[in-house]
């Protein structure tokens, strides 16, 4: 099967969230029931992840599907840097992780992101009618 740019944009995703909270793969590999070998290639996009893999992947991470989603899904890119908006949403996620009271990211950064943010919740109101 011939790996798409989703499927490699989920995987680094993942490993990008694995890497800033500090997990080892074996810890995720040992959750997934799997060996520290079969994981690596989930984190390469060798090996597709199921969606029972990545409700697992996402409980472990502490976070939920939908934000590793919206993560991979954000391909946008800023206007202002020629940032990728995917780059700030993770620069988002590490801010946050941190529990620091300093926000490395700047007004307009995080503009974007509550603008984003709002058209999206927007269109599934829309959506759900």
């Amino acid at each position: 099967m011939e790996k798409l740019d989703y499927d490699i944009k989920l995987a680094a995703t993942i490993q990008t969230y694995r890497e800033l909270k500090r997990i080892k793969q074996s810890v995720m590999a040992d959750a997934l029931k799997i060996s520290q070998a079969s994981y690596c290639k989930i984190e390469k996009a060798e090996i597709l992840i199921s969606p029972g893999q990545l409700k697992i992947i996402s409980s472990i991470l502490n976070t939920s599907i939908l934000q590793i989603l919206v993560i991979v899904e954000a391909d946008e890119i800023l206007d202002f840097q020629f940032t990728p908006l995917s780059d700030v949403l993770l620069k988002f996620v590490q801010t946050i992780d941190e529990n620091s009271s300093k926000t490395s990211l700047t007004i307009q950064e995080l503009e974007f992101i509550f603008s984003k943010i709002k058209a999206r919740h927007a269109l599934l109101i829309l959506n759900n009618k």
